[in-house]
């Protein structure tokens, strides 16, 4: 559960921690237990026996003050160290209101546990409170595991791009590739991006990702162009809506086209609808100095958003992508068919081009091919794929 930790292991009656010492961080119980002891009128008193799941030392997270109890195990117990500086790092990168509303709810905590009467002996009044209590550490220590893999990972060479191909509906050539990160755990195995990049994006960390993938697919481009087969290749990389705030992303751009000799205009960066709502007049902005740059722009998952027609005036959008979930059932949904062809149309009308998500059959590829739609993507057309095995796949195209 904790794998992205190191364990601390201390015996039956060995120390932890005493009141007095410097700490930097908190600690949670994986195994065993421990005692906490304050000295009441020159008397060491336990005035705490904690166990599996709970944590202990939080104060530590949020001051730089001595100890104020002693810490021994009861039995053998292994502990999981949370440092501060990790917290802080967490902290600095996250929305500043709950960055905020963080630090006040600790404040209070640290000048509950702080007062004359010492910290409140455990009791067990409520054995539901007590499982919630628990849970809620555990998931946030779950949480703080992630983000530190994550921060691992982008250091060890852990993320992974494959590409999906995208062809031309109109003879069936490649026309590009969407890059698409994944996660080598060296523990875990493939994690799939929705497992870890909601949280890169609360913490921050997704700018991180989001150039790594960036410069990942310009690198890796030059390759890739090679199995295309149009007049005008492009690669597709995703944003996030941390990324579209940043001041220094089209700078970030310029300087890794210009670092791999990318054409700008080879280059699609794709949004969802989701992305642009948070700051639109800042992303209006950025999109139009990209597009300046000669990169072009695409509107994912089109359909499944909340303001779709708005987002189509408001931003210089040059490419419509329609989600799979209007795409798949298409032969046997009357509603669905007609949903992509009025998508379809009025892309064409505002001078866009169209891409089908999740198109994995022929008849379905057949079925757009008659509305007019200009590429697919989808397992009809091959599933995403890392570097070195497309070059396997295509090695006799190019040969």
């Amino acid at each position: 559960m904790f794998d992205e930790f190191n364990r601390e292991v201390f015996a039956c009656g060995q120390q932890i921690f005493k009141a007095g010492d410097a700490g930097d961080c908190a600690y949670l119980i994986e195994e065993g237990t421990v005692e906490i002891i304050i000295v009441d009128q020159g008397l060491e008193r336990r005035v705490s026996l904690i166990g599996k799941g709970e944590m202990f030392g939080e104060v530590a997270l949020i001051d730089h003050q001595p100890r104020t109890a002693t810490v021994r195990a009861v039995e053998k117990a292994v502990l999981v160290p949370i440092r501060r500086k990790l917290v802080e790092e967490l902290l600095e990168k996250s929305d500043p209101i709950l960055r905020h509303l963080l630090l006040v709810t600790l404040e209070r905590f640290r000048n509950k546990q702080s007062s004359p009467a010492g910290p409140a002996a455990s009791t067990k009044s409520s054995q539901e409170q007590a499982i919630r209590r628990i849970a809620l550490k555990g998931e946030a220590t779950q949480n703080l595991s992630l983000a530190h893999g994550i921060t691992r990972a982008l250091t060890h060479d852990e993320f992974k791009l494959y590409y999906q191909p995208i062809c031309n509906l109109s003879d069936g050539h490649l026309a590009g590739f969407e890059a698409l990160i994944r996660w080598h755990h060296p523990m875990n195995g493939m994690i799939q991006p929705m497992e870890f990049l909601w949280l890169a994006e609360q913490t921050g960390l997704i700018r991180e990702i989001g150039l790594w993938t960036l410069e990942r697919a310009c690198r890796d481009w030059p390759t890739l162009r090679q199995y295309t087969d149009y007049d005008e290749p492009f690669v597709s990389v995703n944003l996030s809506a941390t990324q579209l705030t940043s001041e220094s992303l089209v700078d970030d751009v310029k300087a890794i086209i210009a670092c791999h000799n990318m054409p700008a205009t080879e280059l699609k960066l794709e949004l969802t609808e989701t992305v642009m709502v948070e700051r639109p007049e800042i992303a209006s902005q950025i999109l139009n100095r990209l597009i300046e740059l000669g990169c072009s722009l695409a509107l994912d998952d089109y359909g499944t958003g909340h303001s779709g027609l708005d987002h189509l005036q408001r931003y210089p959008i040059g490419t419509l992508k329609i989600d799979r979930a209007f795409i798949a059932p298409m032969l046997e949904s009357a509603q669905s068919q007609e949903i992509v062809r009025s998508s379809i149309a009025l892309a064409h009308s505002l001078g866009m081009n169209v891409v089908a998500e999740g198109i994995e059959t022929k008849g379905v590829g057949a079925k757009l091919l008659e509305m007019k739609c200009n590429f697919g993507q989808g397992w009809h057309f091959g599933k995403p794929a890392a570097l070195h095995d497309l070059a396997l796949c295509y090695a006799k195209k190019i040969a």
